[in-house]
C-alpha cells in the first residue's frame, strides 16, 4: 500500500511538471493585467522546438534554450497584437492557439518529412533529474523577480494601477511586453518537459489542454503563485490517479477509458464552479 501511494505521489509531480511551468508563466503576464488564453500555444511551440533542437543536438540543455527563446519569439506576435494594435488578449489568444497547432505541423513537414510526431530523442548523456533542477532556478527565479524587484512591483502595479505607473513616468506597456515575454519563455520550458521528459518527441496536440489547466489553477488560486502551484499539484494528483485507475484491470474493466480519462478536466471543472476567485487584477482584460 505504501509502495503504490508513493509511486502515486512520483507520478503526479511528474506528470505536474508542464503544469508548474505554465501556471508561472500565466502569472506574470495576468499580474501584469493581459489575460493569457495562449498558454496552449507556447506549450506546443516549446514541446517542438524541444524535442527538434535535442534531436539533432543530443543535448537537453540545447533543446530547453532552444524551446525558452523560440516560444518568447512567437509570443512577440501576441504583444504586438495586443499592446500596439489594442486587441482582444482572449480572442487574440485562442488565435495563437490555432496558429500554433496549424504551423507547427507545416514546419515538421519541412524538417523532418512528416506532419505527425518527430524521430524519437536519442540522448548523448541521459539527464532525469534535469527537467527538476529547471523547475527549481525558474521557480526560484521568478519568486525573486515578482516579489524582491522593483520591476515585479512595478509588473503588478501595470496590472492594478496604470495611471500610478505613469505618474512616476513609467510606460505600463512596457511592463507588460516585458511579463507577457518572460511568461512565453517560461512556458516554453513546460513544453520542453512535455517532449523530452514526459514522452521522447513530439506529437501533434500533445498539451492535451494542460495551458487551459494551468490557466485554470491560477484562478482558481485567486492569483497568487504559491497557491497556484499546489493547484497544479493536486490537478497533477489527478491525473496520476486517472494513469493508476486505467492500468488496474479491475477498474478498467468496469468503467470505460473515456471516463477515466475526464478526471483532471472535471476536477478542473469543480474547482472553479465552487471555489472561484473573486479578486482579479483591476486591469485584468
Amino acid at each position: 500500500m505504501d509502495s503504490a501511494l508513493v509511486l502515486i505521489f512520483l507520478s503526479a509531480l511528474r506528470v505536474s511538471l508542464p503544469l508548474l511551468f505554465a501556471a508561472t508563466g500565466g502569472y506574470f503576464s495576468e499580474k501584469s493585467g493581459v489575460a493569457q488564453i495562449a498558454l496552449e500555444a507556447y506549450l506546443l511551440i516549446g514541446a517542438f522546438s524541444a524535442a527538434t533542437f535535442t534531436y539533432y543536438s543530443k543535448s537537453l540543455l540545447v533543446g530547453y534554450l532552444a524551446a525558452a527563446v523560440l516560444t518568447a519569439l512567437f509570443s512577440q506576435i501576441f504583444s504586438l497584437l495586443i499592446l500596439k494594435f489594442k486587441g482582444n488578449s482572449i480572442v487574440i489568444g485562442t488565435g495563437l492557439n490555432l496558429l500554433a497547432m496549424g504551423i507547427i505541423p507545416i514546419i515538421s513537414k519541412t524538417i523532418f518529412n512528416s506532419t505527425g510526431s518527430t524521430p524519437s530523442i536519442e540522448l548523448a548523456q541521459p539527464a532525469p533529474y534535469f527537467p527538476y533542477v529547471v523547475l527549481v532556478i525558474t521557480l526560484a527565479v521568478s519568486y525573486w523577480l515578482s516579489e524582491k524587484t522593483i520591476w515585479g512591483l512595478q509588473m503588478k502595479f501595470a496590472g492594478e494601477k496604470k495611471l500610478a505607473l505613469q505618474s512616476v513616468g513609467i510606460s505600463p506597456a512596457v511592463r507588460q511586453w516585458q511579463s507577457l515575454t518572460f511568461s512565453a519563455l517560461v512556458t516554453g520550458l513546460g513544453g520542453a518537459v512535455l517532449s523530452t521528459s514526459l514522452s521522447s518527441n513530439y506529437s501533434p496536440l500533445m498539451s492535451s489542454g494542460r495551458g487551459f489547466i494551468a490557466l485554470a489553477a491560477l484562478i482558481f488560486a485567486g492569483w497568487n503563485l504559491a497557491r497556484a502551484l499546489l493547484v497544479c499539484l493536486f490537478f497533477g494528483l489527478c491525473e496520476a490517479l486517472q494513469i493508476q485507475m486505467q492500468s488496474n484491470e479491475a477498474i478498467s474493466t468496469y468503467v470505460a477509458a473515456e471516463f477515466i480519462q475526464m478526471i483532471p478536466y472535471v476536477a478542473t471543472l469543480i474547482a472553479l464552479l465552487i471555489l472561484r476567485s473573486k479578486y482579479p487584477p483591476a486591469e485584468l482584460k
